[in-house]
């Protein structure tokens, strides 16, 4: 008995050394893995008991939307792991009433749903009482749009939001195989993106003749969208498709001075956000780019240090001068700065 309790200690004293052996060997954080974590880990104390996500402007409002990509991306960073199931649950209650806003399915919502529970391991063809896939599937317009809703705000992003959504999802599913003798360039809601995209490799939100030059208009509020523009070329990626124009040159021309990008018009004179600075890295990195430091720093920047009140640490805000943590920049600066490429990180944590 004296020997074989003197070969546990030894053993397991051998492997207490050799734990903390690997610990003092792990590379340290990177800026932006740090960033990342302290993102996720304000996203994580913003969900109530009861599992949902407060609104941004009703906050007594559960917002399944950021509720539910909230829910993706901390699936990927490995946080708040023991509150998913409470959390899917409350999504999966809240999100009938909000795929549909009463006259029709709403592309969108249906994407960040799909983007959760794909993320989490689930199974979006049978979630919330529904098959999430094809409830998005039949939303698709004879002309290849997603959703029926007015396209003259979102279009675009619409569009590669959805494409996205659909790439993550196993079996592939039908709107996204090419039948055959096609390519996926010739499948409806890809060709529709494709043919939205201007001369420059940007896009507008939406165009209603596609024939015409993109031609922006202040006095309707009509620009080319680094957002909208980011989102299609994230979408496009991820399906396996290609932009008729590299959009890479049109992200690098509009790049603001301050070393980050704004909204729109977008160029150097636009003051940077967090948004439009994590949507257009992450669309970069999708195309295959090495976004430089400087981006990477521009869109930190906007992050909550330990100057910001406890409870804001981690967070991101949207733009000067306003510093108040907001839940959409914050969601959006992480699609830069996860390790892998989004959405496919998504699909890849299965956390």
């Amino acid at each position: 008995m004296k020997v074989t309790s003197t070969t546990t200690r030894r053993a397991a004293v051998t492997a207490a050394a050799v734990v903390l052996l690997l610990t003092a060997c792990a590379p340290p954080p990177s800026a932006n893995q740090a960033a990342a974590s302290g993102a996720g880990a304000w996203l994580d104390r913003q969900f109530t008991s009861a599992g949902w996500f407060p609104g941004a402007f009703t906050p007594s409002t559960p917002d399944v939307v950021n509720g539910a990509q909230a829910i993706a991306d901390l699936s990927v960073l490995g946080i708040g792991a023991g509150s998913r199931a409470t959390r899917l649950a409350r999504l999966e209650a809240d999100a009938p009433a909000a795929i549909d806003d009463g006259t029709a399915y709403v592309p969108g919502t249906l994407a960040r749903v799909i983007l959760a529970v794909v993320a989490s391991g689930g199974n979006p063809r049978s979630f919330a009482g529904t098959d999430l896939v094809a409830d998005l599937e039949s939303t698709i317009q004879p002309d290849g749009r997603f959703g029926s809703q007015f396209p003259g705000y979102d279009g675009s992003y619409r569009q590669g939001l959805a494409l996205a959504a659909l790439s993550v999802v196993t079996p592939r599913p039908a709107s996204i195989t090419p039948a055959s003798g096609q390519s996926i360039d010739d499948v409806a809601a890809v060709a529709w993106l494709r043919a939205q995209q201007c001369a420059d490799g940007s896009w507008m939100a939406f165009r209603a003749t596609t024939t015409s030059p993109c031609v922006e208009d202040p006095s309707t509020w009509t620009y080319k969208d680094s957002n909208g523009s980011a989102m299609a070329a994230l979408g496009l990626t991820a399906v396996g498709a290609t932009a008729p124009v590299d959009p890479s040159g049109w992200f690098t021309s509009v790049r603001g001075s301050d070393g980050g990008w704004g909204a729109f018009p977008a160029g150097a004179t636009t003051q940077s956000d967090a948004d439009s600075t994590g949507l257009v890295i992450a669309a970069l990195k999708a195309l295959g780019h090495d976004p430089d430091e400087s981006a990477y720093a521009a869109l930190r920047s906007f992050q909550l240090g330990d100057t910001a009140a406890v409870a804001d640490r981690g967070a991101f805000f949207y733009k000067s001068p306003d510093h108040s943590p907001n839940s959409y920049a914050t969601l959006d600066a992480l699609t830069a700065l996860f390790d892998g490429v989004w959405p496919g990180v998504l699909a890849a944590s299965h956390g």
